[in-house]
């Protein structure tokens, strides 16, 4: 819920450098009809010293999106800037979606937040662009993330989802965290949690085609690697956003919900060591491989149909320890 009128909202912005805003809020939108409202919510709650913008993409949405976005823009034209697309760009599967995402990002910080999430602290943006303007040596700052439903109710802790998430990222801590965090899974708060420096105003030699060559990688999990590699990486335990968890919607967690990816899964952590090592990072994802390895034998064993079994097979086929990760299976499974 607003905590100021649209009139209080737009007289502090007329008195900002709107044409210079110190951070851009990303968010990205497709069909989230029911949500967008609230999470447009979220980001006009926030209350800052600094002026910030808030670039919606809609991704040609068929449902009512633009029509929500247009209000609010008619109502916030100094902070809602939306890009409406006529052709779906994620479809292409060629980073159209990124490019268009990022290109009209003006700020010197970008914090982002999907469609169907939402921020629940007015402080938010405050405490993490304090945070990065007073230690540089520092690329990018998260928080702690609540799970929602679809409905937005808080899940409780003997939900399949909430536990398969919860150390991902709902326990962060206040502390920097590393590359060996993500090894283990951890990233550093969820999507909607985090700001960075906006690499893409200025981006590294080679960094698109790097992006774009991530076929099995969520961006998500992509953009939280490129941060680990780009430099430090703090967090915080402050509870600052819900985030949707649902099996009914169109996300990426009701497509694979109770689905074998472990296939997929190790050939993201391949290309993600790729990519790390492109910039001379090196990281060590020996144990999320076995995880995915057991995991994949597991399915065949409760299962015992050939699919599972080719997918257990092609997944020894593809690691880098075959023998110390089968003989290993051979002892857990005993």
């Amino acid at each position: 819920m607003l905590n100021k009128t649209q009139e209080e909202i737009t007289a502090k912005w007329k008195s900002l450098d709107t044409e210079h805003p110190l951070v851009s809020i990303k968010c990205l939108a497709f069909n989230h009809e029911k949500y967008i409202a609230q999470t447009l919510d979220g980001f006009l709650i926030q209350e800052t010293d600094f002026p910030f913008e808030v670039i919606v993409h809609d991704d040609a949405s068929t449902d009512n999106t633009a029509n929500i976005l247009r209000e609010y823009e008619k109502k916030y034209p100094l902070i809602v800037k939306p890009v409406y697309q006529t052709e779906n760009q994620y479809s292409k599967h060629d980073g159209s979606l990124t490019r268009a995402s990022n290109a009209p990002l003006k700020g010197k910080y970008v914090a982002v937040c999907e469609g169907d999430d939402y921020w629940t602290d007015p402080n938010k943006l405050q405490m993490q662009a304090d945070f990065l303007e007073s230690h540089e040596d520092y690329f990018a700052i998260g928080h702690n993330v609540r799970i929602v439903d679809d409905n937005g109710t808080p899940m409780a802790n003997d939900n399949p989802i909430w536990r398969k998430w919860f150390n991902t990222y709902t326990s962060m801590e206040d502390r920097d965290y590393t590359l060996q965090d993500f090894e283990k899974g951890i990233m550093f708060g969820q999507t909607c949690t985090r700001m960075h420096k906006n690499i893409f105003k200025e981006s590294p030699e080679g960094l698109e085609e790097k992006f774009f060559a991530l076929d099995y990688t969520n961006g998500d999990v992509a953009m939280s690697l490129l941060c680990f590699c780009m430099g430090k990486v703090r967090c915080s335990s402050l509870v600052a956003a819900d985030h949707r968890k649902s099996i009914s919607n169109n996300s990426w967690t009701s497509k694979t919900f109770k689905k074998n990816m472990t296939h997929r899964d190790i050939l993201s952590l391949l290309e993600q060591e790729k990519f790390a090592n492109s910039f001379g990072v090196y990281p060590d994802f020996t144990e999320q491989q076995y995880r995915h390895v057991r995991s994949s034998f597991l399915y065949f064993k409760q299962s015992k149909k050939w699919k599972d079994l080719s997918i257990f097979l092609s997944n020894l086929r593809i690691i880098s320890h075959k023998t110390k990760f089968l003989k290993r299976l051979l002892k857990s499974a005993r």
